[in-house]
């Protein structure tokens, strides 16, 4: 399935994040795909610094999911939240990782 980036994304969230939300996303679908659970298409991601350390927070609404994670990354980051969504059309598929104001 292809994937795509805006460009808020592209400017402001460092490669190495980028592909860590990626494989959170793999990862969680191909769990719930595994447990025959409904699989949401809207990931949003948090980040926290604590003791000098970046978190990542997983949040999907339905079926309600939360996980911390910690972030491959070490430096602080000026963004507080990203989405990734998956958008089923007829003959395509794919998703998008956006900033909440570019959704």
């Amino acid at each position: 399935m292809n994937r795509y980036i805006t460009r808020g994304i592209a400017n402001n969230l460092p490669t190495t994040l980028q592909h860590q939300l990626w494989q959170l996303v793999a990862r969680r679908e191909q769990k719930q795909s595994k447990e025959l659970e409904a699989i949401d298409y809207f990931h949003i991601f948090q980040f926290n610094i604590h003791n000098n350390q970046l978190y990542i927070k997983h949040k999907q609404e339905r079926p309600e999911y939360i996980r911390i994670h910690k972030a491959n990354y070490t430096k602080a980051i000026n963004i507080n939240k990203v989405y990734i969504i998956r958008e089923d059309d007829v003959d395509l598929s794919y998703y998008v990782m956006l900033l909440p104001e570019e959704y």
